[in-house]
């Protein structure tokens, strides 16, 4: 039943993300905020199918549910957000304490290795020079940015990690690599739209294809394959 449920609420989530693009194209805010907020509860709701369903794997399930908790409340936040103010900084600091959870769920699967710490140094090392050399006005937010830009190239390490530990769970790992890459690439894409010099519909429209895909992926992974974890002691 939950496999079905799942499948019901992944497929909403997507007829979600389709009104939310075509109400946006023609400037309906209110219905935006709405299918913005629906679109969250979806991926949620899948991600709650994947809780229920493998009860022996809530070592890693439960803090991706907050995690994705964490994520609905930052996507109405911004979306409520229209003077980049303190809904603004609960936004970023509501996906800021996602890609946490989600990096200590990830730990909790495949342990944390020098090369991941390096790879985190390479890609945050490139953030900051993008932050500092690209054509934005942060409007005196550059700090958080480069907080967030720490927080989310570690996320995305561990979940490409998963490559290393996908023995046995190929479904799985490859749902939360992909979940993990296609993040980073919409926090970029974000970054464009919402501090970028010349705003185009399209950044907008791609911002949210690669973030609700990336969400759905790793609720997906809840309900992935027929397998037991195992914590990494």
């Amino acid at each position: 039943m939950e496999r079905v449920m799942y499948l019901i609420f992944e497929g909403l989530m997507l007829l979600s993300v389709a009104g939310l693009l075509t109400a946006f194209h023609f400037d309906l805010s209110t219905e935006t905020i709405l299918l913005k907020t629906l679109a969250s509860l979806f991926f949620v709701l899948t991600g709650v199918c994947g809780y229920v369903r493998y009860k022996d794997r809530r070592f890693f399930s439960c803090p991706v549910l907050i995690a994705l908790l964490c994520s609905m409340a930052g996507d109405v936040l911004l979306a409520l957000d229209r003077n980049q103010g303190i809904l603004f900084i609960l936004g970023v600091a509501g996906f800021a304490g996602a890609h946490v959870l989600f990096s200590i769920a990830f730990c909790r699967i495949c342990p944390v290795t020098k090369k991941d710490v390096a790879w985190t140094a390479v890609i945050f090392i490139e953030l900051v020079f993008l932050l500092f050399f690209g054509e934005f006005n942060f409007q005196g937010f550059l700090p958080v940015l480069i907080g967030y830009a720490a927080v989310i190239s570690f996320m995305t390490v561990k979940a490409l990690s998963f490559w290393s530990c996908r023995e046995g769970q190929k479904n799985f790992s490859v749902l939360i690599m992909t979940g993990g890459a296609l993040f980073l690439l919409s926090d970029l894409v974000l970054l464009f739209w919402m501090f970028g010099v010349q705003r185009q519909e399209w950044v907008q429209w791609a911002n949210w294809i690669l973030y609700y895909s990336a969400q759905g992926c790793l609720a997906g992974a809840l309900s992935a394959g027929h397998f037991r974890l195992t914590i990494f002691e």
